[in-house]
């Protein structure tokens, strides 16, 4: 073997004594070479349809990852030039397969995590304008959304607080219970990052959380009160926040990055956000009423 080819027994990225698997994992984490590996399942191919096959790389690399997977003894090249997997690398890539497959979920995961606004967001919905929402602004904002939520749910039975319009959509309890633990993770998260650099945000997982936390199950007014708790405190904590400070970032997905700023704005909106979602149930809720009582005249 050359002497940067990762041998077991030798000392290798990411272990010192060069266990099998840090070894191999230090081999196929050098570029291309998983992909030469994924291009040969099929069968030999020569130097240059495997170059094409592998994106048009460069020569000197492919021949450099080519040189290491023979060490490894995962390739074989054939008297006519062309290069194969040995019975090694075949079984390589079956074992490479479930790991294929759990990418695919993993992707899927991802994928299902509804991507964040940016940072000059304007809702169509319920208008908040995020450039124009400075943090004394959201700080008004959320002192003044405890009154308005318990105004929006006054009077209202428990069977419609807790009534679905439709499926995928929560109901008023769920809404309430979403919002309470809005306040309570972004709290958490601006305090992440004021005290960390670059910190990177747990994705809140709505809808699993709505429903481990079995949301619509919980007392609307005791889940009120615990907003209104969390309201008192996020805005406590946002007034806090120095200018020069509200330039700070964080990170929850690759590509994401948002400014203390954003998240301040973003606590905000979704407060005042999903009070609308709950006013227009209560909207719904009364038009049913009412047509119900004409049906019975």
């Amino acid at each position: 073997m050359t002497p940067s080819t990762p041998r077991p027994g030798r000392r290798v990225r990411g272990s010192a004594t060069g266990r099998p698997v840090m070894a191999a994992l230090d081999l196929l984490g050098r570029r291309w070479a998983l992909r030469v590996l994924w291009e040969l399942r099929d069968g030999a191919l020569g130097f240059r349809p495997l170059q094409q096959r592998c994106g048009g790389m460069s020569s000197s690399v492919l021949q450099t990852r080519l040189i290491e997977l023979q060490q490894g003894l995962l390739v074989v090249r054939h008297r006519d030039g062309s290069y194969e997997l040995t019975k090694l690398g075949a079984d390589l890539y079956q074992a490479l397969l479930p790991l294929h497959r759990w990418s695919d979920r993993w992707a899927a995961a991802i994928d299902a995590i509804p991507p964040l606004v940016p940072e000059d967001h304007v809702c169509a919905s319920c208008s908040l304008s995020y450039p124009e929402t400075d943090i004394g602004a959201a700080a008004d904002l959320l002192g003044s959304l405890p009154a308005r939520y318990r105004r929006s749910i006054d009077g209202l039975s428990a069977a419609t607080l807790r009534r679905r319009p439709e499926p995928g959509t929560w109901s008023i309890t769920e809404y309430l219970c979403h919002v309470r633990d809005v306040f309570d993770v972004y709290a958490d998260r601006i305090n992440k990052t004021l005290a960390q650099e670059h910190p990177v945000l747990e994705p809140m997982h709505n809808d699993r959380r709505a429903e481990q936390g079995h949301y619509n199950d919980q007392d609307a007014a005791e889940v009120l009160d615990a907003l209104t708790e969390g309201a008192v405190a996020l805005k406590t904590l946002i007034i806090s926040i120095a200018p020069a400070q509200s330039h700070r970032t964080a990170t929850r997905l690759p590509g994401e990055q948002r400014t203390l700023l954003w998240l301040v704005r973003q606590a905000a909106h979704e407060g005042i956000h999903h009070l609308g979602d709950i006013e227009r149930q209560r909207v719904l809720a009364a038009d049913r009423s009412a047509a119900a009582e004409d049906r019975s005249r």
